[in-house]
């Protein structure tokens, strides 16, 4: 197990950034109204550290929740700033990667890049314009891109190994062609 002290200043920020880069990247990656941001929103306040919670005791995940409650809403200061998010959220999951990889577990591995993934799908199914629980496509190639960058390629949306425990997998990918494709509706992780 690992904990702050094991990563350096470049590494944790890259490990702490991520998840709101990706969330912003996530929020800007198909047009919302006004309901929709909110969802949106709200299902970003709510996502990260609910999904952290379910791994509760490790020093890694407890430490990421604990900075994000002490620095305050790091994602309200970047969201008013026009930026790259996703070149910048792509190239922090590879840094966040390779220092977890290097200095924490697996488990941790997996933590992170179960918590990073299950955030944007959360954000990316709330605004329910697309219909209830939809991706659009530039969401869906948003989020299969941030898995690459995290080591995971073999992700798909609504894949149940990419839930968090006791949580179900609830993506309907919306296609290119516009066809909808259920995919891992009413699978839970165990």
């Amino acid at each position: 197990m690992s904990t702050r002290a094991d990563y350096t200043d470049e590494e944790w920020a890259a490990i702490r950034e991520t998840p709101a880069m990706a969330a912003i990247a996530m929020e800007r990656a198909s047009p919302s109204g006004f309901l929709g941001r909110r969802r949106e929103r709200k299902a970003q306040e709510r996502s990260f550290a609910a999904i952290m919670s379910s791994y509760a005791g490790m020093a890694l995940m407890d430490a990421i929740v604990a900075a994000a409650e002490e620095e305050g809403r790091l994602i309200d200061k970047l969201r008013g700033v026009d930026r790259p998010f996703v070149d910048e959220a792509l190239a922090g999951a590879a840094v966040a990667r390779k220092a977890i990889e290097a200095k924490g577990s697996r488990e941790e591995l997996e933590a992170y890049q179960i918590g990073v993934i299950g955030l944007c799908e959360d954000i990316a199914v709330a605004d329910q314009e697309q219909g209830p629980g939809s991706l659009s496509p530039a969401e869906a190639t948003i989020l299969q891109r941030l898995a690459g960058a995290l080591g995971r390629p073999d992700y798909t949306p609504g894949n149940p190994d990419f839930t968090p425990p006791g949580r179900q997998a609830r993506v309907i990918l919306v296609g290119l062609d516009g066809a909808d494709t259920e995919q891992g509706l009413g699978q839970q992780r165990r």
